[in-house]
């Protein structure tokens, strides 16, 4: 579930993903809880998510700055990464990585958010390659 917040502290307009346990913000950098922030909007499909900020009404909240290049919602960062990557083993720990960064840990269902049909067979060539171990029945974490 990704939601369009305000920043606690500069209280601009933002994506995160709600099932995060923290959200940095890109603006002023501060790392806040994502229970403690206020969710604007919210929608399973970022898509959605990122519309809702396009046309939010800009008198109410303030606009961000532009960063020329960067996007600051973390699973398009993490897919820029991945596809930026070259070899199969880096792009594996790079989605590792990223999504334990992200969720602390994760599942199948997971990288198929990500990766639509490509869960099971991600995480199998992760565990095989030692890049991940799974911690509960179907849980799984970066080494």
């Amino acid at each position: 579930m990704y939601g369009l917040v305000l920043c606690t502290s500069c209280k601009r307009k933002r994506i995160t993903d709600l099932k995060c346990e923290t959200s940095a913000c890109p603006y002023c950098d501060r790392v806040s809880k994502t229970c403690e922030l206020t969710v604007l909007f919210s929608d399973r499909s970022q898509s959605v998510v990122r519309n809702a900020l396009n046309s939010a009404e800009s008198s109410k909240y303030p606009e961000p700055r532009k960063k020329s290049g960067t996007d600051h919602d973390p699973v398009s960062t993490l897919i820029f990464r991945y596809e930026h990557t070259s070899g199969t083993f880096e792009k594996l720990v790079v989605l590792a990585d990223g999504l334990t960064g992200m969720k602390g840990t994760f599942s199948k269902n997971d990288v198929n958010e990500i990766f639509p049909g490509e869960g099971e067979h991600l995480i199998e060539q992760m565990i095989s390659a030692d890049i991940i171990i799974e911690i509960r029945n179907g849980t799984y974490k970066a080494l």
